[in-house]
């Protein structure tokens, strides 16, 4: 929060492991596309080393990132591919994942792909007011290096 605005500002800080030590710092900052997350997932941070695809932000991590805002009752897919985790935050209203897991506002989760490919089924079961005036489930999740082991241990 700046204290100018008299609206609130919703940000989301992370830190991500390098690919190695010594690398020139590569970072960047997107607001992203209200059309391009409209009930389907944005595809905004990649690493700058994968060629195969081009986002605003390129990190020097082997890392994606992707953010949705859904209808309520919408259902987007984010394939995993194999070897990838994902950590998960549903930053407002409520979505069910895999039609088994439901995450409120704030709720994350880590969900690991057990070496194998999987696919992430996100559906929004609650919506809220955001920015703009929409209503919607807004979520955002970060693919990553499958470790074994990772993850908290003390839940």
């Amino acid at each position: 929060e700046d204290g100018i605005r008299d609206t609130s500002v919703t940000g989301v800080q992370t830190w991500i492991r390098p690919v190695s030590f010594g690398l020139t710092p590569n970072y960047g900052s997107c607001g992203g596309s209200a059309e391009l997350r409209k009930n389907q997932m944005q595809h905004l941070v990649s690493n700058v080393m994968d060629k195969s695809t081009s986002t605003p932000v390129e990190i020097s991590q082997e890392t994606d990132c992707y953010v949705a805002e859904l209808n309520l009752g919408a259902e987007v897919t984010l394939n995993l591919p194999a070897g990838k985790m994902a950590y998960f935050l549903c930053i407002e209203g409520e979505v069910k994942l895999n039609k088994e897991a439901t995450l409120k506002r704030h709720d994350a989760a880590e969900i690991m792909g057990n070496g194998e490919t999987g696919q992430i089924k996100i559906q929004a079961t609650e919506v809220e007011k955001v920015e703009g005036g929409d209503e919607v489930a807004h979520v955002l999740v970060f693919t990553m290096k499958e470790v074994n082991g990772a993850g908290r241990k003390d839940i």
